[in-house]
């Protein structure tokens, strides 16, 4: 069974904005690579019920 996911993009300002919805974790992670190509915010897959991050693009790392 397909588990279903949330996509968000992360804002700079910290806020989260929902982009879309999609079936299963393959359409999660296609779905991340076409909004990456369009966007330079992170943005991840999450599955609402267990609030489980899936899959993740964009990460910006932290400065040392």
């Amino acid at each position: 069974m397909n588990r279903e996911y949330d996509i968000f993009e992360r804002l700079p300002d910290g806020t989260d904005l929902w982009k879309d919805y999609v079936q299963g974790l393959e359409q999660a992670r296609l779905k991340l690579q076409e909004l990456a190509a369009q966007s330079k915010n992170e943005l991840y897959a999450i599955h609402t019920p267990t609030k489980e991050i899936a899959a993740r693009v964009n990460v910006r790392q932290p400065l040392d």
